[in-house]
């Protein structure tokens, strides 16, 4: 049974019996019909990654064929995406399910699965993966069209290497699809790539990203460009995975067809738009969480990108309200789970006893001291004194208070009412039961 079923549009001119009428059926929900097809529900990769993939194959999909006017610049659909979970959480089942209906588009401009800056670079122009060209040979080049790539990185740190920082300030760059970008150069001239646009889908383990990013990559922009879909293992499991619905696929890759046929030039805003953007990009609050402290500088942008997508889904050059509200629902439920994505990576070595101080205190019923605190992280400490330094930056984060009742001195939790978006700029029915939990 579907667990999301498409609605079918059938001229009534066409007899029921006529051949033609399969041709009349037409997908009217995207990622409805998307979610389907992936088996969501049913399948073993959690519903979050299929939705987020079906994002990513329509940015790339795009290119630089379609932007917003932004002020002085123009804002791409372009996405850096990085899927998150155990081993077995399914990340590559989902990122592949995207990629297969994508190349049955048409769509060709993948990245290798693991290159060099300089083949990366040359990969933009689709050259001959097989030319036997240099880096030498590269510096020569001048590349004065349009270049587009899909990194699909089922392992994302294989892509990208360890710690290869060099390699990550360029894509951070490249983001913002500038109208050129200049590869500094190592034995000649430099490499002149001309509109480069890139998009990235890539999956990791909290380890394997700590390979590929060392604890300083925090104040790097790239991580704030990326938006992190965290995915816990559903515990389905399916021995034999259902064979897809060839007519769906088939509606599913004309659809894609059809976007890029029809999804060219500017996006507009709905009559509405502005206000509605106005309240979204004023009303966003912060991460709890000081690793994303710059990923809300260009949480509106992520906003905006995401918004395109939902929108030229339904075959729209216009944004509309439902397209800000469901970009808005994506992203506030991802970023629910970011800091979760991101496990331990970065965090201060006295940050588990931090959390182990807070657990401790939200139990208490009076304030507790020091000395009794000292009692249960002494084995994670070695001296009294970091307890103490703990305790400070606790007070100064405003999550504690040292406070006296009934002659008992000591420390208790400052309870703070956690901000949350107001109902009427959420669609949480768009998403799944399984998404909204």
């Amino acid at each position: 049974m579907s667990v999301f079923p498409f609605k079918p549009i059938v001229d009534p001119l066409l007899e029921v019996n006529d051949s033609s009428a399969e041709s009349a059926f037409e997908i009217t929900d995207f990622f409805a019909s998307y979610m389907d097809y992936a088996g969501v529900g049913v399948s073993e990769p959690p519903a979050i990654f299929h939705r987020w993939a079906c994002c990513s194959l329509i940015g790339a999909l795009l290119g630089r064929q379609a932007n917003l006017p932004f002020g002085h610049s123009s804002i791409f659909p372009n996405q850096y995406l990085m899927f998150m979970g155990a081993p077995g959480s399914r990340k590559s089942t989902a990122i592949n399910i995207g990629k297969k209906l994508l190349s049955a588009a048409g769509y060709s401009r993948y990245a290798a699965d693991k290159v060099s800056k300089e083949r990366f670079l040359m990969d933009m122009q689709q050259y001959d993966k097989n030319s036997l060209m240099d880096a030498a040979e590269l510096e020569m080049l001048t590349l004065d069209e349009p270049a587009e790539v899909y990194v699909v990185a089922e392992e994302f740190t294989d892509f990208v290497g360890n710690n290869n920082m060099e390699f990550i300030t360029m894509l951070t760059k490249l983001w913002d699809c500038p109208k050129e970008y200049i590869n500094p150069k190592i034995h000649g001239a430099s490499v002149a790539v001309s509109e480069p646009t890139v998009n990235i889908i890539g999956g990791n383990t909290v380890q394997g990203f700590a390979l590929a990013f060392p604890a300083e990559a925090l104040g790097n922009g790239f991580l704030s460009r990326l938006i992190f879909v965290h995915g816990e293992t559903t515990g389905r499991k399916v021995t034999f995975p259902a064979i897809p619905d060839k007519q769906l696929e088939a509606r599913l890759v004309e659809h894609l067809k059809k976007i890029k046929s029809s999804i060219k030039g500017e996006f507009e805003l709905c009559s509405t738009g502005k206000s509605i953007c106005d309240r979204l990009y004023k009303e966003y609050i912060d991460l709890d969480d000081v690793r994303f402290k710059h990923y809300g500088s260009r949480r509106f942008t992520h906003l905006l990108k995401l918004s395109m997508i939902l929108a030229a889904a339904d075959l729209s050059m216009v944004i509309e309200e439902r397209h800000l509200y469901r970009a808005n629902t994506m992203l506030a439920y991802a970023e629910k789970q970011m800091p979760k994505a991101l496990g331990e990576f970065g965090k201060s070595k006295y940050n588990e006893v931090a959390n182990q101080v807070l657990d401790h205190l939200n139990k208490a019923t009076k304030p507790i001291s020091i000395t009794a605190l000292w009692k249960v992280v002494a084995r994670d400490l070695t001296k009294i004194q970091e307890l103490g330094d703990i305790i400070k930056n606790l007070i100064g984060a405003d999550k504690i208070q040292q406070l006296s009742i009934a002659g008992v001195q000591g420390f208790l939790p400052k309870h703070t009412a956690k901000a949350e978006w107001d109902e009427d700029l959420l669609v949480e029915e768009w998403l799944t039961d399984e998404e909204r939990m």
